[in-house]
């Protein structure tokens, strides 16, 4: 039996299950997500763990510490979903999968330098860890890692794969352009913002899908619409992240609560809040002024954008199940995920 034949018997029991109030349903959602997926997240990490490179230590050790820091692993495995439903095998998408996720170290190690963060998923930054000249050089040596490891891809449309993983590339690197010039605004707009994302985070998932399909097959219009729904994906996916900057929990999260807000970023959460200061005087004109995370908290659920946020959430994850359905995309797993990043804490 597949592997995605196993997962969808066990959502067919789960469905059975009464669940007496919303907190107990999404604990189950979350629950068993991790449950199914897993066994991909562990080949994920396992491939990680077994790539050969480079034996002088100052420059693999840093690499491979990053590498086992622990995470959600959620691009990978869209990789290997959308492999595994259209290509009815995710085995041949292994080497794409893995690309993606170091393309995708190689963003953090960057942006933590950047932002100065001290901490990723509870553990030390690399340029905390070591240096910032160290955690340079590890970040542009992962680059080389994941077009090696794309390269190994055994499929017939691998220069169409190396031509979107490079235009993703250069792309978040825009995105993350943008997101800096921000730092020094305060007439930042929500489409400002959407575009922002949509290059920084959301490439990297649209990216995922279409290298999952490309794996076996390349009709431009299913390979089109998987490129939409892995935009939509991680637009829901940053802005679920942006609300966990004010309602998460430490542990969960492996970073402070109100990072983000101690900072001054432009989020949508911010930039929702500030529109509605503007006509609205219960509300603190400037969230930023505030003197604790836990008053900007209240300032925000006051303001409506909590809601607004996951309604933005809702509405996109919404619309990526029925551009699913128009292509028969039906694996088990996808829709966990998506009921998964609707109410994720981590």
């Amino acid at each position: 039996m597949l592997c995605v034949d196993i997962i969808a018997t066990i959502i067919c029991k789960m469905k059975t299950r009464n669940f007496s109030d919303k907190a107990q349903a999404q604990t189950t959602i979350c629950t068993s997500f991790k449950e199914l997926a897993r066994p991909y997240q562990e080949r994920i990490a396992r491939e990680l763990e077994q790539l050969t490179f480079s034996e002088f230590a100052p420059l693999r050790d840093p690499i491979s510490y990053f590498f086992a820091i622990p995470g959600k692993s959620i691009r990978p495995l869209l990789t290997l979903i959308t492999a595994e439903h259209f290509c009815a095998g995710y085995e041949s998408a292994i080497p794409a999968a893995i690309a993606i996720e170091i393309l995708h170290d190689f963003t953090l190690v960057h942006d933590d330098i950047m932002d100065e963060d001290n901490y990723r998923r509870g553990h030390k930054t690399l340029h905390t860890k070591w240096d910032l000249g160290t955690a340079i050089l590890a970040g542009d040596a992962m680059v080389a890692l994941a077009y090696k490891k794309l390269m190994q891809t055994p499929s017939p449309h691998l220069v169409d794969m190396i031509a979107s993983f490079t235009d993703c590339m250069y792309v978040v690197c825009e995105g993350q352009a943008r997101d800096k010039e921000f730092e020094n605004r305060e007439d930042v707009t929500i489409d400002e913002y959407l575009l922002m994302i949509s290059q920084k985070t959301a490439r990297l998932f649209s990216l995922a899908c279409e290298l999952g399909y490309l794996t076996c097959a390349a009709d431009d219009q299913i390979r089109q619409t998987l490129k939409e729904i892995g935009e939509n994906v991680g637009l829901a996916f940053q802005v679920r992240d942006d609300l966990l900057d004010y309602v998460g929990d430490k542990k969960e999260l492996g970073k402070d609560v109100g990072s983000d807000w101690r900072r001054k970023k432009k989020t949508y959460i911010t930039i929702v809040y500030h529109q509605k200061a503007k006509t609205n005087r219960q509300l603190p004109p400037n969230l930023f002024s505030l003197p604790t995370i836990s008053e900007a908290k209240k300032a925000i659920e006051l303001a409506g954008a909590i809601e607004d946020a996951q309604q933005f959430v809702r509405e996109r994850l919404g619309h990526v199940k029925k551009i699913a359905e128009a292509i028969n995309f039906a694996h088990p797993l996808f829709y966990q995920l998506l009921d998964f990043l609707a109410i994720r804490h981590f």
